[in-house]
């Protein structure tokens, strides 16, 4: 059923990503200066400020894009990373940031913003840190996870400890599996500290069912105020005021695909996807 829902995706998504998203570096290019904590970066230049992608597979890579009716905003700015599935070969594309000077036995916290699609669509992904902006490079694993389905974002926060003086590189590894769906990445922070808590933040706006037949439920913390929802195409098909914590949408008369919610919450556009069966 997948493939068929998504069919149309992939086309659309080939000749949207050729048109849009900024070519990054290249397997050969290598980080130059080191910079000191704090460091935080959005994604926002097109120079990627000396982030390095690679791909050690034969999937697709990652790439610098912006928000359409298609994609997902990013959880900040303008810009955000998004890996984009492949239908036939799985993932295993490097995000490496530039250098970072660190000091032995410092306390670091590294934060950063993610969301997939929905459980099921899982997406895979860890997080390395090593010396040098390479696999063998990266030695040490701070964080996984192999079943990124939340929509909208949450962010991660990790703490370390600094084994020895030097220049740190971070990698964002995807390595999700064939024919899943996209990955998104943005507002990396990397800081002297502990936090209180290592816990996800998560958002509250929930959807359900999904796929959906014919009522979807949207329910969050605060209140509702408009819902507008896309089309494959990002065609308008749907949109509503509202003035409600929890609303049931009646999507029966819309083709079965994929479409895109944006939901007005508290003056926070949240955005979705769900499927219509």
């Amino acid at each position: 059923m997948k493939n068929s829902l998504l069919f149309g995706i992939s086309l659309f998504f080939g000749s949207f990503l050729i048109a849009q998203n900024t070519t990054v570096n290249s397997a050969s290019a290598k980080p130059t200066a080191a910079v000191n904590l704090p460091y935080s970066y959005g994604f926002e230049t097109a120079d990627l400020d000396e982030w390095l992608v690679t791909n050690e597979g034969s999937g697709n890579v990652w790439e610098r894009t912006t928000a359409s009716p298609s994609t997902p905003d990013p959880s900040e700015g303008t810009y955000y990373m998004l890996y984009q599935y492949h239908p036939t070969d799985a993932a295993n594309s490097y995000l490496y940031s530039r250098g970072l000077n660190l000091q032995a036995g410092k306390n670091i916290t590294l934060e950063f913003d993610y969301q997939g699609i929905d459980p099921f669509f899982a997406e895979k992904m860890e997080v390395r840190i090593g010396t040098a902006a390479t696999v063998a490079g990266q030695t040490t694993q701070l964080w996984i996870n192999e079943d990124i389905g939340n929509y909208p974002y949450d962010t991660a926060s990790i703490n370390f400890t600094v084994p020895a003086d030097g220049v740190y590189y971070i990698a964002f590894r995807v390595f999700s599996d064939a024919d899943v769906f996209y990955l998104a990445l943005d507002n990396i922070k990397v800081f002297d500290g502990v936090l209180a808590t290592q816990n996800v933040s998560k958002s509250s706006l929930k959807f359900y069912p999904n796929p959906v037949k014919e009522i979807l439920t949207i329910s969050d913390a605060q209140e509702i105020s408009a819902i507008t929802i896309f089309d494959i195409t990002g065609k308008q098909v749907i949109s509503e005021t509202a003035k409600s914590a929890k609303l049931e949408m009646n999507v029966s008369q819309l083709k079965p695909g994929v479409y895109v919610v944006k939901a007005m919450s508290a003056g926070v556009l949240k955005t979705f996807k769900f499927i219509k069966k």
